[in-house]
């Protein structure tokens, strides 16, 4: 509940809100660098296993999927409408099964 409060208010804020939204970014994520910056319309699950270096960006629809830890370095940036799911489907093939 926690997390999606926070992202409500995160994707509601007015473009130039930057220094609002940085206190957002960091009470939501587990660790945060400096400067990030995110576009509206983010999603994730928790937050608190999202760790992001310094200068990170994700673009317009990010969805980061954190039921695990999702660690993400130094001035990276995300493009728009990129998924990152760490958790909820099997990763072997039908052969390993």
């Amino acid at each position: 509940m926690r997390a999606h409060q926070l992202v409500r208010k995160l994707n509601n804020m007015d473009v130039d809100e930057d220094l609002q939204k940085i206190e957002i970014i960091n009470e939501l994520f587990g660790s945060v660098g400096e400067s990030p910056s995110i576009e509206h319309n983010f999603h994730c699950d928790l937050g608190y296993n999202i760790h992001v270096g310094h200068q990170f960006y994700a673009g317009y629809n990010c969805t980061i999927l954190d039921m695990a830890d999702v660690r993400i370095g130094d001035h990276c940036m995300i493009g728009p409408n990129v998924g990152i799911y760490t958790a909820g489907h099997s990763i072997g093939t039908k052969r390993e099964k």
